[in-house]
């Protein structure tokens, strides 16, 4: 008998790229998270080809039951895996799982309530836990008890509001809205998340049951050591006006646009904070090239004042004494 024969109605597909024991307490949550649910699952691991981690071995080794391996023939970065992923899930409700992050006890059965209550609902999320290190703190809340929110589209065009691991989509909403775009990396996610805004009702899960882990290694430190997040934000908003247009959301356009300015500004205040004047210069000096236009003369004006500053100090640095 199938997995779908035998009535499997989640997903929890799990992307990898050599994975450390954070793969482990997420595989661990989502069994005890299972065992609360009360219904069988689909739980498989979709390995980005690791060169230095034999996954199939580890999660062996680690003794966990009900875990498939599937290891895919070559690196397909971020959008490839994810898509991956979803192409691969049987079930009716899909849960993307970092490998770094993990679920409290009972989310999957509060999803599936909430599934369940709102049948019109593509998208059902829940407040997270942000962690870094050994300190904590929550995601902000969008409303006191569970049910769809209201102005919706307007809320996440105005700041990007859900973390991977606390989001359940149907696979009826992926294969209306589909996969991740593969040339986006900081805001494959948010990009994602107003597609689904503009196609279908989401519902919010009022309980943090998610835990997103910040770390150096993860991908958006990797970014931002790059100074590449002004120019990721750029090429989302294209493709976002482009859908927001068709939406006849001009209003968005602008939430969105404010948005990205102010991401750009907060990633070259963090690069100039860690000593690296460069990857301010370089944050400041593509917001302005991407956005400048977009946001005001007076917003233009105090962020070119602050990139020809940066740029004087970069520069006064580097003077021979």
């Amino acid at each position: 008998m199938s997995e779908a024969e035998a009535g499997v109605t989640w997903s929890v597909m799990i992307p990898t790229y050599n994975p450390t024991e954070h793969l482990r307490i997420a595989l661990e949550s989502v069994l005890d998270a299972q065992r609360q649910l009360g219904k069988p699952m689909q739980i498989e691991i979709v390995d980005d080809a690791s060169p230095a981690v034999d996954v199939a071995a580890l999660v062996t080794g680690w003794g966990l039951k009900g875990v498939t391996v599937f290891q895919r023939e070559a690196n397909g970065g971020l959008a490839a895996c994810w898509n991956h992923c979803i192409e691969r899930a049987t079930g009716s409700l899909i849960h993307l799982l970092h490998q770094d992050d993990f679920v409290a006890p009972l989310f999957y059965r509060r999803m599936d309530e909430a599934a369940g209550r709102f049948p019109q609902a593509g998208m059902f999320f829940c407040r997270n836990v942000f962690l870094v290190g050994d300190r904590s703190h929550l995601s902000g809340e969008e409303r006191a008890e569970t049910g769809p929110i209201d102005s919706w589209l307007e809320r996440i065009c105005s700041s990007q509001r859900v973390q991977c691991p606390a989001a359940v989509l149907r696979r009826s909403t992926y294969q209306q809205v589909g996969g991740f775009d593969p040339a986006l990396r900081w805001v494959i996610d948010w990009e994602m998340w107003i597609r689904v805004a503009l196609a279908t009702p989401v519902v919010y899960v009022a309980e943090a049951l998610a835990t997103y882990r910040m770390h150096a290694g993860a991908e958006t430190r990797r970014l931002k050591n790059s100074g590449a997040i002004a120019d990721d934000l750029a090429l989302g908003m294209r493709h976002i006006r482009v859908l927001l247009r068709r939406a006849r959301r001009k209003d968005c356009i602008a939430l969105a646009t404010r948005y990205v300015w102010g991401v750009s500004g907060d990633a070259a205040a963090e690069a100039n904070v860690l000593g690296r004047p460069d990857i301010a210069r370089r944050e400041l000096g593509a917001s302005l090239r991407h956005f400048g236009a977009r946001v005001g003369p007076k917003l233009m004006f105090e962020r070119l004042q602050w990139y020809m500053s940066v740029r004087r100090d970069a520069v006064s640095l580097q003077r021979p004494a």
